[in-house]
């Protein structure tokens, strides 16, 4: 099915901004971004609630929608949070896990390497999350579940705003590494190696993250 020009016009707006061609704290302003698209100020507007929806844009009555601009502090915090969380999580998994949940892991894994390959950044954060989720899910706590998956919405959107994914694709990618070796340990039934594998592995995504991000000349005006 063909996407729809809403459609097409959030998923050129997120890339802007996922890129760095809308910088972070600007106004997303219709009438300019529908230029710039060559679509209707009503087909922008679309998609730019979307995008407040997901978490990428703020919307204020009198200022309207702005992109997300959190500090660096704000973005080490959710990130100490989900660790700890996460280490939980797969301290409680290690005793429910089975043999279908681990085939299941190693499928995205596989699905992780082969989006990142076809550079769909909207799949690759996807199934990424689809991991850490499944074993926040066999934690057999709802509860401790339940702020994993807000955290991970929440860290995301960070990801998308600052974590080079585009300059990833030239370089080495050891997100999937860092996922095998968190279900090695897993398999091996050792909680206290997962759960440093766990913090090893988001420790190393927030060391990825570009606060300084250069505005490419071809951004996207707005």
């Amino acid at each position: 099915m063909a996407a729809s020009l809403e459609d097409q016009a959030y998923n050129k707006i997120k890339i802007a901004i996922s890129k760095g061609y809308i910088q972070k704290g600007s106004k997303l302003k219709e009438v300019s971004l529908a230029n710039s698209l060559n679509m209707s100020r009503a087909t922008v507007k679309g998609a730019i609630k979307r995008l407040v929806f997901e978490g990428l844009a703020d919307f204020s009555p009198h200022k309207g929608a702005s992109v997300v601009n959190p500090s660096f502090e704000e973005i080490k915090a959710c990130f100490q949070v989900r660790a700890q969380l996460e280490k939980m999580a797969v301290s409680l998994a290690v005793h429910h896990l089975t043999p279908a949940d681990f085939t299941a892991l190693h499928d995205l894994i596989q699905k992780e390497k082969e989006v990142f390959n076809a550079r769909e950044m909207d799949r690759y954060y996807e199934i990424n999350d689809a991991f850490h989720l499944l074993i926040a899910g066999k934690s057999a706590n709802r509860v401790l579940r339940h702020y994993i998956r807000e955290l991970i919405q929440k860290t995301t959107i960070y990801l998308i705003l600052f974590d080079p994914f585009y300059q990833l694709l030239e370089a080495n990618n050891t997100s999937p590494d860092e996922h095998e070796t968190i279900i090695a340990c897993l398999e091996q039934k050792n909680g206290a190696r997962a759960e440093q594998a766990v913090e090893q592995h988001l420790a190393n995504t927030v060391s990825g993250i570009d606060v300084n991000r250069i505005i490419p000349d071809d951004y996207l005006t707005v």
